[in-house]
């Protein structure tokens, strides 16, 4: 008996009134793999992006996270159900440091209670250093840990990028969801990023949805594809297979030749 995917999305579909969103679309990411989710404007990857992260609920279909229903969880509680995320543009407190930013995905690993907090007793001062230890970690690891005391609002986007990355792992996830990650970079700063993303997955044991344009990055760090078209899943596989299907040519190119 095989054990069961990491995340199983399974015929999920989405309506906004009359206009379709999705239409019955099926997907399994593994522990330590990364999928890209990629398709033109309009394809329905951000909608199906927004189902697994809990802010749209489907019309029909069900999300599974490690054979657990997670379909009409809010995002609030997914985080403590293992699912992290980032976003396409930084959402970062500009005026908090580094640190500070990074600190927040913690949130959801605080076992201190109200009563502790509040007086700063000294499981929760034990508590609020070991996040503070693991957020530098975090920073380290991605090599800004130079960068901590800055506010985030002095960091490059690249820079940001990577605190949204370290503030996501924070919550110790077992499935990381990166919305856009090359948007805004340069090639160089793309390359760097994709393979940090590449150590992430090795070293936390995490699965990736990754949603990209970026296809260059996709064909780098991804272990396979899938391409949504007007809402439905045409075609999966490995990236190198995917990008020469004639449906996926046809769907960026408006040929099939």
């Amino acid at each position: 008996m095989t054990s069961a995917a990491l995340l199983s999305v399974q015929a999920v579909s989405l309506a906004f009134g009359g206009v379709r969103a999705l239409s019955s679309v099926d997907m399994d990411v593994d522990s330590g793999t990364i999928c890209g989710l990629v398709g033109p404007n309009g394809a329905g990857k951000t909608s199906l992006f927004n189902c697994i992260c809990g802010y749209y609920t489907p019309t029909s279909g069900r999300i599974k996270l490690s054979g657990r229903d997670i379909t009409n969880t809010p995002p609030y509680r997914l985080a403590g159900h293992g699912v992290a995320r980032t976003f396409q543009h930084p959402v970062l407190q500009p005026a908090k440091t580094v640190l500070d930013n990074v600190l927040v995905g913690g949130h959801s690993t605080f076992n201190t209670g109200l009563l502790s907090s509040t007086f700063r007793l000294p499981r929760a001062r034990r508590e609020e250093r070991a996040l503070e230890d693991r957020g530098r970690e975090l920073l380290g690891y991605l090599g800004i840990g130079d960068l901590a005391a800055l506010k985030a609002s002095e960091l490059s986007y690249g820079g940001q990028k990577r605190v949204e990355l370290a503030r996501a792992l924070m919550s110790r996830p077992s499935l990381l969801l990166l919305d856009e990650l090359a948007s805004g970079l340069t090639h160089e700063e793309v390359m760097e990023l994709g393979e940090d993303v590449q150590r992430v997955r090795t070293d936390f044991d995490v699965g990736i949805v990754l949603v990209e344009h970026h296809m260059g990055m996709v064909s780098a760090i991804t272990d396979k594809v899938v391409v949504l078209v007007q809402g439905a899943k045409v075609v999966e596989g490995p990236a190198a297979e995917v990008q020469g299907h004639p449906v996926v040519i046809e769907a960026y190119l408006g040929t099939a030749a």
